[in-house]
């Protein structure tokens, strides 16, 4: 999920835990300790393709090592305040806001090892986009004004827990709708004979109506898209030859990587002498393009150069971006145009 939503979160949780004991403060280090587990970036960064795979959503995610890491902070936390406010009370917020993040995380399609180290698993529930404006927006504009009320002011109290009930309800009913996504995908991949092992649905970007699902319908991946506003039930698979042996049988140490990292949703093409690999349970990037190259903005390369095997990763310029484009045809896809 993105940092604003955990942020706000985060300050809802502080107020309301120990907002009545130190006011703003309370939500400023609760906005700290919900947002803490992605510090983890200032190691694995966003410019390193292998890093960021790695690193990133994996220990400080952890629920084993956040519990770990909850004892020290509230213990900080507790000696700063000069010892005024309950060691119990300080690690209370701390379990609830670090647990907090990675239970909001695995709800997104991105993969998060809660059960490091005992286990490398990727937890996704898909239930969530990875930044959703229909839930950030309104909590935001909530706990912006609830910031304005006194500290013990019964309007701020209301206000910030309204901030998690709305959060709470919001995520209740993502999972309604992706109930109602599924039906209507597994109809259509029945009605049209398509025969598939793995699946996968989960909301495009910034919102929670327009829906996407990705297959292995044996040899070849297919993905396709369903508003909860659209009127037809008619959905459009996109097929893309998955060539699995190019990278099961790739030399490089990055093709097991990414095979893991995929989740088994990926296909493959050759580009002269780079693979290129398509992993597609982020969804389409482009939805008016079919083209691999041109419908997924964002994927990998793996190539020989300098003596060894290299990881890359192709991605659209800032120039190349069209913000008010792509918005615009999100837009009229949500609403089944």
């Amino acid at each position: 999920m993105d940092s604003i939503t955990h942020i706000v979160l985060g300050a809802a949780i502080g107020d309301k835990i120990l907002g009545k004991k130190i006011g703003r403060k309370a939500a400023i280090i609760g906005a700290f300790a919900k947002t803490f587990p992605d510090f983890d970036l200032f190691f694995s960064g966003l410019s390193d393709v292998r890093r960021y795979v790695l690193y990133h959503r994996s220990y400080t995610h952890s629920f084993f090592i956040e519990l770990l890491t909850a004892f020290p902070m509230a213990w900080l936390c507790y000696m700063l305040f000069k010892k005024k406010i309950s060691y119990k009370e300080w690690f209370l917020l701390w379990i609830i806001c670090l647990w907090g993040h990675s239970l909001v995380d695995i709800c997104t399609n991105y993969g998060t090892r809660i059960f490091l180290p005992f286990s490398t698993q990727l937890v996704s529930l898909n239930n969530m986009a990875i930044a959703d404006l229909f839930l950030t927006i309104p909590i935001l504009i909530m706990a912006i004004v609830a910031l304005f009320y006194k500290s013990n002011s019964i309007p701020r109290l209301r206000i910030m827990s309204a901030v998690l009930i709305y959060s709470v309800i919001y995520f209740g009913f993502s999972f309604v709708n992706k109930a109602i996504a599924d039906v209507h995908f597994k109809n259509s991949l029945a009605a049209n004979n398509i025969p598939y092992t793995n699946y996968m649905s989960n909301p495009t970007i910034l919102n929670n109506v327009l829906w996407f699902s990705v297959v292995n319908a044996d040899s070849v991946l297919k993905i396709g898209e369903y508003s909860l506003f659209q009127k037809s039930d008619s959905i459009r698979w996109h097929s893309y030859p998955i060539r699995a042996n190019a990278l099961v049988q790739s030399p490089s140490p990055d093709a097991r990587m990414l095979e893991w990292f995929s989740q088994g949703f990926y296909f493959t093409q050759q580009n002269k002498d780079t693979l290129e690999v398509f992993i597609p349970k982020f969804g389409r990037g482009n939805l008016d393009k079919s083209v691999a190259e041109q419908t997924f903005l964002f994927y990998y390369k793996i190539y020989y150069a300098d003596g060894k095997w290299q990881l890359g990763a192709q991605q659209p310029s800032s120039k190349e971006m069209k913000f008010k484009e792509g918005l615009a045809q999100l837009i009229r896809k949500i609403k089944g145009e």
